[in-house]
């Protein structure tokens, strides 16, 4: 498990270099984390994701997982939601969460995200 560590100097930015995996505008985290608020609790949510480097972060249900790649959650249950992950090409992929989903927050160092779908 990685150390996790807060900062003050991330920044996030929106892009069209399709490094998340999916068409349209990309979301680059960097160094920084993002939560969500959905109108209605969702009980699954896919999100596409390139992962260049450093750590990712991600809270489901309060539960904090930090880890060094996407792969070190596949498979498992966080905060009650069951965790799995479809390979898209090289560093990107599509996360996908199983489950009833009271609060939802990603982040990490070089991280790309599109496509956040939260389903009933």
């Amino acid at each position: 498990m990685v150390k996790w560590q807060p900062t003050s100097n991330g920044m996030m930015t929106v892009t069209n270099g399709g490094l998340a995996g999916h068409s349209g505008k990309d979301v680059n985290l960097n160094n920084i984390t993002v939560s969500f608020k959905f109108p209605v609790k969702p009980s699954a949510l896919i999100l596409y994701y390139g992962e260049y480097g450093g750590n990712i972060n991600v809270e489901i249900n309060g539960i904090l997982e930090n880890v060094q790649d996407f792969s070190d959650i596949d498979g498992k249950v966080i905060g009650g939601v069951t965790v799995t992950l479809t390979s898209v090409s090289g560093p990107k992929g599509v996360l996908n969460l199983q489950g009833r989903i009271t609060s939802f927050s990603i982040g990490g160092q070089e991280l790309w995200i599109d496509h956040i779908c939260p389903r009933k």
